[in-house]
C-alpha cells in the first residue's frame, strides 16, 4: 500500500480552494441578506435577516481559524517558494482571467435585467437593491467561475 503525502504547494492549493468555497458561501449569505432586507424592509423576514447578519462576523472568524488550522504547519507567507509556485501557476492565471471575464459579463448582463425587473416589481429602494445585487453578483460570478475553471 502506497501512501502519498501532499507537498506544501498542494496543501496551499487545497487550502485556497477551501477558502474560495467559504468565500462563495459567505457571499451568497450576504446576497440573500441584502435581497431580503431591500425587498421586504418592514417585514418579519428583514428582522430575522438583520439578526442573522449579526452572526456573520462570527462565521467569518470561525472560517478563517478553520482555514488557518488546515494548513498544518505549511508556511503561507507570500515569499515562500510553495506560495510563489501556486500563485505563478499558468493554469491558475488562465483561470483567474476567465473568472474576471465571466464576472464582468455577469455584471454587464445583469444591469438591464435588474433594471427591467425592478421597474416592474417596484421595490421600496430599487437603486440600493440594484447596487447591492450587482456587486454581489459580480463577486459570486468571479469566485464561482474560478472554482469551476481551476483544477
Amino acid at each position: 500500500m502506497q501512501s502519498t503525502i501532499p507537498n506544501e504547494a498542494e496543501q496551499l492549493v487545497a487550502c485556497s480552494r477551501r477558502g474560495l468555497w467559504v468565500a462563495l458561501v459567505l457571499m451568497l449569505a450576504l446576497l440573500a441578506d441584502a435581497l431580503i432586507v431591500n425587498l421586504y424592509p418592514d417585514g418579519a423576514a428583514a428582522l430575522v435577516a438583520s439578526r442573522m447578519a449579526l452572526l456573520l462576523p462570527v462565521g467569518i472568524v470561525v472560517a478563517v481559524a478553520w482555514l488557518r488550522s488546515s494548513l498544518k504547519g505549511v508556511r503561507s507567507d507570500a515569499g515562500s517558494p510553495a506560495m510563489q509556485s501556486m500563485l505563478n501557476d499558468d493554469l491558475r492565471q488562465q483561470s483567474l482571467r476567465l473568472a474576471y471575464r465571466n464576472g464582468l459579463f455577469a455584471v454587464l448582463f445583469a444591469q438591464p435585467l435588474l433594471g427591467l425587473l425592478l421597474a416592474a416589481a417596484g421595490p421600496p429602494q430599487p437603486i440600493m437593491l440594484m447596487a447591492s445585487a450587482t456587486a454581489l453578483l459580480g463577486v459570486v460570478a468571479v469566485v464561482g467561475s474560478l472554482l469551476a475553471h481551476d483544477r
